[in-house]
Order: structure tokens, then C-alpha cells, then sequence
């Protein structure tokens, strides 16, 4: 996998964070016996997502789904193939994060409410972005942001990230700054932190791109904040990466190892240890 193709799929898997947390089905009165463990696997789910045990998530969803579809609980089988499609993507299980996207998006008969029609094609826009096929992600970002249209619905701000993602990826850094920018702005306004820290870090990539390594950082420096306050070990993580880039760009190589040398120390006290030698040779840090 190429450097660009890595860092495409770091952008994706981070955005798929804040719609992984809306899939959850809320039911608002007592289940059946078979909702009741449905709605159990589910936050089994959730709870192993938290804890980064993705292999033990994927089970807990492929559980849910099959209970929701045993009952023709069209929103939970929505709800729980998204999510699946979510941690198979966290497991580098690309073909199953579609083929769980395609249970929502290949079944046009079936009455999924559509705000989850919305999500999954949201989720295969990302799932498209991080595979380097802009022009399948421009499509499917594209119908999304219609449905979003008819729908007056509350993902504006996840629409933005995506389109900002895109326009960094066909190397439009300022069109890219413009959005990230955007979606700053809806999400502060929605309360929508997980989005927030997510256009933040967005936002400081494109800054880095455009060659303001100082603009950038305190964009990272931002979604830094808020990720610590959300206590999530991936996003942290990917915070400090980008941190060190900036201070690379800056010339500030001390600084650079620094944010590398915590980067790793999250990594590792999250059991999901990474190697920085090549991000090391990338920053000219060796």
C-alpha cells in the first residue's frame, strides 16, 4: 500500500468513527424477546468498538444482524450492516464492507427508513475515498448529499469532511481548507464533537497541503483537544501523527520524534502497536 493510499484510508477509517456511534438502534419501549437480544449484541458491539477489540465487534454485529433480520427489523439490519461494514473496514476487510453496505444499498424494495439509506451510502463513499476511487466516492457522497437534501437531516457536517477529503485527494488544497472549514462551522454549531475534531483534523491537513505547517498544527492541536476529551485512542493517535508531520514541515525535528514518540505509546497502551520507522524515514527524522 502506497503512502498516499495509507494516509487516504487513515481519513476514511477516522470519519466512519462518528457515523459508527448513529447506528445504534435506541428503541423508546419494551423489545420482544428477540429485539431484546438483538439490541444486547448491538451494544455488545459498541462496548468491544470502545474497547478495540474489532474482530470481537464484528461478531457481536454479525449476531444483531441476523437476529434483525429473523424478525424483518428493517432499521436494526440497517443499523447493525453499517456497522459492520464500519469494523470490517477497521480489520482491513474491504470486499465484506461492502458486501455489508450492500444489504442496505442492493435491497431497494425493502422499507429501510432513509436516513439510513443515507448513511450507507455515505459509508461506501468513505469506504471508496479510502481505496483511492475518487470518482465512485464523488458518486456515492453524491447521492447522499441529495437524500440529505429531501431529508433536512443532521449530517451536514460528515458530508463536508467527506468533500473535503475528496478535494484534498485530487490535490485542491485550498478547495479542501474551504470545506474542512465548512464543516467546522455545522459541526461546533450541532454540538457534534466527534465531527468537530474530525473537520479540525481535516482542515490541518489541508493547511499542511497548501504549505502552512504553522495554521496546521493548531488545527491539529484542536482536534488534539477534543479527541482527549472524547478518550479516543485512534483519533489521538492519528492527532499526534499529524502533529509530527506539521512539525516536520516546520523544520522542528525534536518535535517531530516527540509527537511520534507518544503516538507509539498511545498505540501501544491501546493493544494496536504500530511501527514508526517508516513514518520516521517519511519525516527525514533518521
Amino acid at each position: 500500500m502506497s503512502r498516499v493510499q495509507s494516509r487516504l484510508r487513515a481519513v476514511a477509517i477516522a470519519a466512519a468513527a462518528a457515523l459508527c456511534a448513529g447506528c445504534a438502534a435506541t428503541p423508546s419501549e419494551p423489545l420482544p424477546p428477540i429485539g431484546a437480544r438483538a439490541a444486547d449484541a448491538n451494544a455488545r458491539g459498541a462496548a468491544r468498538v470502545r474497547g478495540g477489540d474489532f474482530a470481537g465487534a464484528a461478531r457481536s454485529y454479525e449476531e444483531a444482524l441476523a437476529l434483525a433480520r429473523s424478525v424483518e427489523d428493517a432499521d436494526a439490519i440497517a443499523a447493525n450492516a453499517i456497522n459492520l461494514s464500519i469494523v470490517y473496514q477497521w480489520l482491513g476487510r474491504d470486499g465484506a464492507a461492502r458486501d455489508a453496505l450492500k444489504v442496505v444499498l442492493d435491497d431497494p424494495k425493502r422499507p429501510f427508513p432513509e436516513r439510513r439509506r443515507m448513511q450507507a451510502e455515505l459509508r461506501r463513499a468513505m469506504l471508496e475515498l479510502a481505496s483511492r476511487n475518487t470518482s465512485g466516492a464523488a458518486e456515492w457522497l453524491s447521492r447522499a448529499e441529495r437524500r440529505c437534501e429531501r431529508l433536512a437531516c443532521d449530517l451536514a457536517p460528515a458530508l463536508l469532511n467527506v468533500k473535503s477529503q475528496l478535494a484534498l485527494a485530487d490535490n485542491q488544497p485550498a478547495d479542501a481548507a474551504r470545506l474542512a472549514q465548512a464543516a467546522v462551522d455545522a459541526a461546533r454549531s450541532r454540538g457534534a464533537q466527534t465531527e468537530l475534531a474530525n473537520a479540525a483534523r481535516n482542515l490541518g491537513r489541508a493547511r499542511l497541503a497548501n504549505g502552512e505547517a504553522a495554521q496546521a498544527a493548531s488545527a491539529f492541536e484542536q482536534a488534539l483537544a477534543i479527541d482527549h476529551a472524547l478518550a479516543d485512542p485512534r483519533k489521538i493517535h492519528a492527532d499526534l501523527i499529524e502533529l509530527a508531520r506539521a512539525s516536520a514541515a516546520a523544520g522542528d525535528r525534536e518535535a517531530a520524534r516527540g509527537y511520534l514518540e507518544r503516538a507509539q505509546t498511545v498505540s501501544h497502551a491501546a493493544g494496536d502497536p504500530r511501527d514508526a520507522h517508516e513514518l520516521e524515514v517519511e519525516l527525514h527524522l533518521r
